[in-house]
């Protein structure tokens, strides 16, 4: 070799670790502009070298700026292609992008390459899980835990699909594993939490709420949820506190509006109640559920008219929503339209045939079961 191109690359490979460790250091401390500028400096000295390069995508990344990120993983792997963590890396950004088809390319390219990446078998599955293919995600994290039993993110996210698949006890052994391995991890005290609540363990999910907010007392997930426990107890006033408490952090939260509404129905505050569901909409207009119970209320006050406006457009939202249906029955009746009524009420019982062969008149339901309450997942 040229002694003179030696010394040039050896001082260009010095340039580079230094302005590398310069943006490593950058990033940890969370000044991603700053570190992307010293990885430009390092990818100036070394443009083709793969640390470099995804040291920089992920600081795109968290600067939300994907595609750019993208281009490095590329760069990367045109001149490694065998280097399994960096299709990995590539499915990452796909995966964020929501081009779910191309990150589980990249996941298999990187599983073909090295087939025992416990992390490339736990992120297909998270892909997996995004387009509803449940069992083979769950298959997936399986394979990742029999390659690394002790990655505590797959314990995890197959609790997250064994919840949604309502397999609620294997979930929870699942969180409870995860927890094991990383007490810290508030994200698994609070999907315990949920996943206590749905098996009706309320006091213990109580503990798993308070472990988040000890953790992290600015989780506005973690209020809600621990509003929705104390409601089913019976706790209105401290369920009323979690949340007011949920929104001072994010007023934004439609949620905790709806959840809010729900108990000031159930104290028979329906003016209050009403303003709640407003607030709500007012933030996410498309929440079928919120409709259901702004009509109910509206029922309560005698305003029949604009209650049905408002199951109808539950209805319009989500036309399997066999109570939207049945309530708007009921307004029908009371507005003199019986044939309009029965229609309903058929619609109502297909979708939700009761165990005996009569309809119970929803009059006679409490606010309390009538009112759909919303838990925000911490998944």
């Amino acid at each position: 070799m040229n002694p003179l191109k030696k010394i040039k690359d050896w001082i260009a490979e010095g340039k580079a670790g230094w302005h590398l460790a310069g943006g490593r250091s950058s990033l940890k401390q969370g000044k991603y502009k700053e570190a992307l500028k010293e990885f430009r400096k390092a990818l100036k000295a070394r443009p083709n070298n793969p640390e470099i390069l995804h040291y920089n995508a992920i600081t795109l990344l968290k600067l939300k700026r994907p595609e750019k990120a993208l281009e490095c993983y590329e760069k990367i792997l045109k001149n490694n292609p065998k280097l399994a963590e960096a299709w990995n890396n590539k499915g990452l950004v796909l995966k964020e992008l929501g081009r779910y088809d191309e990150a589980l390319e990249c996941y298999e390219k990187a599983l073909k390459i090295n087939p025992k990446y416990a992390g490339a078998w736990n992120n297909k599955a998270l892909v997996l899980k995004e387009l509803g293919r449940y069992d083979e995600a769950l298959e997936c994290y399986e394979k990742a835990l029999q390659i690394n039993p002790k990655l505590a993110d797959a314990w995890y996210n197959k609790g997250s699909v064994l919840i949604y698949l309502k397999k609620y006890k294997k979930a929870l052994k699942c969180f409870e594993k995860a927890i094991e391995l990383n007490p810290k991890n508030y994200r698994a005290w609070g999907t315990k939490g949920i996943t206590l609540h749905n098996l009706k363990i309320y006091e213990e999910a109580l503990k798993c709420y308070d472990k988040v907010l000890q953790l992290n007392p600015q989780d506005d997930k973690a209020w809600n949820n621990k509003g929705l426990v104390f409601n089913e107890l019976g706790r209105y006033d401290e369920s009323l506190e979690c949340y007011e408490k949920a929104l001072q952090i994010n007023p934004k939260l439609a949620e905790a509006w709806n959840n809010k509404g729900v108990v000031l129905s159930e104290l028979g505050r329906y003016e209050e109640a009403l303003e709640c569901y407003e607030k709500a909409l007012e933030i996410d207009p498309e929440d079928d559920k919120t409709w259901n119970n702004k009509g109910l209320v509206l029922e309560e006050l005698g305003k029949y008219k604009d209650a049905l406006e408002c199951f109808q457009k539950a209805l319009e939202i989500n036309p399997e929503f066999a109570d939207a249906w049945k309530w708007k029955g009921i307004i029908l009746e009371d507005l003199k339209k019986p044939e309009e009524s029965l229609k309903c009420y058929k619609k109502a019982l297909k979708l939700n045939p009761p165990k005996q062969n009569t309809m119970v008149h929803a009059r006679k339901n409490t606010t309390k079961t009538r009112q759909t309450q919303r838990s925000t997942k911490m998944l």
